[in-house]
């Protein structure tokens, strides 16, 4: 039995072997597709750098700083980076806010009378209504004018903004002053940050007023002791935030 040649196939044809050049074509196609692949993902790299840059730029820069790189608080944890305020340096600035005003608290005679506690966006000094205001009033017991002197040294060489807020329980009010809670709560809040700034030297500048009314509770309604709790002041120390600077980020 003869053996059949090379170059043919089991049925004794010559084997057709153009499908190699198709082959090589498409191989040659597809180095040529990675390496525009590659040039693109080089060249859009640079770009996104670029962009990068110029995104961090233009989002990333502090409100507030320490005084000469020191720390927002006395003994506290310095200047922090717009976005990176953690939990352990927030602790270590709420302890020295806390330390200084107990002291104080003390010396003056009007101790646990501010409560201090922190939020997502800043310390918040915490004043009773029965403390500071009569019911159903903005007017400011003289009494309480200790207390306001002690927040407004605890802050006052501070250079973070300061927000005053002013909240009510959900009884309503109706009077010629204040139509209803609203009115009432940022009458209290205005009445805070008008002494802080006028008799206890505040930079008017860097301090504003806010009223809640009744829809930030932090306590039940349903009690005179919860009501009583959510008739308050608070004085919040913001934290360091990003502003948006100016000029735009761009691609070569």
């Amino acid at each position: 039995m003869s053996r059949r040649s090379r170059g043919h196939d089991e049925g004794g044809h010559e084997a057709d072997e153009r499908w190699v050049i198709s082959y090589a074509d498409l191989v040659t196609l597809l180095f040529g597709f990675f390496i525009i692949l590659y040039a693109t993902a080089d060249a859009n790299e640079v770009k996104f750098e670029a962009l990068a840059r110029g995104l961090s730029e233009a989002f990333n820069v502090p409100v507030r700083e320490g005084v000469s790189g020191d720390s927002i608080f006395e003994d506290g944890s310095g200047v922090v980076p717009a976005g990176q305020y953690t939990n352990a340096l927030v602790e270590r600035d709420l302890d020295a806010i806390r330390q200084l005003v107990e002291q104080r608290s003390i010396d003056l005679g009007i101790a646990g009378d501010i409560a201090i506690t922190r939020e997502e966006d800043g310390i918040v000094l915490r004043l009773a209504e029965n403390l500071i205001f009569p019911s159903a009033s903005a007017d400011i017991r003289p009494e309480a004018l200790p207390v306001l002197s002690l927040v407004a040294e605890a802050v006052l060489d501070l250079p973070n903004e300061i927000r005053v807020e002013g909240h009510t329980d959900n009884v309503p009010v109706t009077t010629d002053t204040y139509p209803s809670n609203w009115e009432l709560s940022a009458a209290r809040a205005t009445a805070v940050l008008r002494h802080l700034v006028d008799a206890g030297g505040l930079d008017p500048e860097r301090v504003f007023a806010a009223g809640y009314g009744e829809y930030r509770p932090v306590a039940e309604n349903l009690t005179p002791e919860g009501r009583a709790v959510n008739r308050r002041a608070d004085i919040v120390i913001l934290y360091p935030v990003a502003r948006i600077g100016g000029g735009t980020a761009g691609l070569e």
